[in-house]
């Protein structure tokens, strides 16, 4: 089992690993963080039907909100 969990620790490393570089060359050749998001925001709602925006900006911090409350 032992040897198990270190395959899946190593690919996850390797995994996090080429995500670093491909985003880090990614913004030393001009990406634009901005522009991803906003493309991103507009494939979500287009695929769900949904204003991603109003998502993010309104109903997580509503549920956060709630949340918190009932810990209280």
């Amino acid at each position: 089992m032992r040897d198990g969990w270190k395959v899946v620790i190593i690919i996850v490393l390797i995994a996090v690993i080429i995500g670093a570089v491909s985003a880090g060359v990614g913004f030393l050749t001009g990406a634009d963080s901005v522009r991803i998001g906003g493309v991103l925001e507009d494939r979500i709602a287009e695929q769900f039907n949904v204003d991603a925006n109003a998502f993010v900006h309104e109903w997580i911090p509503e549920s956060v909100e709630i949340i918190l409350d009932s810990l209280k």
